[in-house]
């Protein structure tokens, strides 16, 4: 698969649309730090902790690795960091702050934080259209960054949707054959 193409499906995933920051840096090739003694480049430590519980929610491990598992936490402190104007990566701290602010996110369970997500899903995507002032901003931005750090990842590339580059298109498989899907 090339970028291309993985742009093309993050695109369908989250409704369409990458923003430009977010297009910008998958097309230069924007990595995941590694793990090992990474330290935030943007957000702060309570942040960067919420967008790992909110990233893990949204993609959660299950009988394939979750958001956290590819480190999407750290993509998206990168993005932030090197693919973002300072005015847009300034604006997504504001509102993760005040997303965790007004929810009490720092002592919440992940039942309520997820019943909390579920309704600002609900609210972003409900015809209304986004400006960058906006918590329908932030929450739309929030999960493009989250799935397109996913899926351009090794393990959602090759384990989630199970790319097969060289294999044969088969265009009459019955779903009850299969348990996913898969990416030519």
């Amino acid at each position: 698969m090339n970028r291309r193409d993985a742009l093309s499906r993050i695109g369908i995933l989250v409704g369409g649309t990458i923003s430009a920051s977010t297009m910008s840096g998958l097309l230069a090739g924007c990595f995941t730090p590694a793990a090992e003694q990474f330290t935030p480049q943007i957000l702060s430590s309570t942040q960067y902790q919420l967008l790992g519980r909110i990233a893990e929610i949204i993609i959660p491990e299950t009988d394939t690795p979750g958001a956290l598992a590819v480190g999407v936490d750290r993509f998206i402190d990168n993005m932030l960091a090197n693919y973002y104007a300072t005015e847009e990566a300034i604006s997504f701290q504001s509102h993760l702050d005040a997303f965790r602010i007004a929810n009490d996110a720092d002592n919440m369970d992940t039942a309520s934080l997820e019943s909390v997500l579920t309704q600002e899903d609900a609210k972003a995507y409900d015809g209304l259209q986004p400006s960058t002032q906006s918590s329908v901003w932030f929450f739309r931005l929030l999960k493009e960054l989250i799935v397109s750090g996913y899926y351009t990842s090794e393990i959602g590339m090759n384990v989630e949707l199970r790319l097969r580059p060289f294999g044969k298109a088969q265009m009459d498989i019955d779903r009850s054959e299969i348990d996913r899907t898969w990416a030519n």
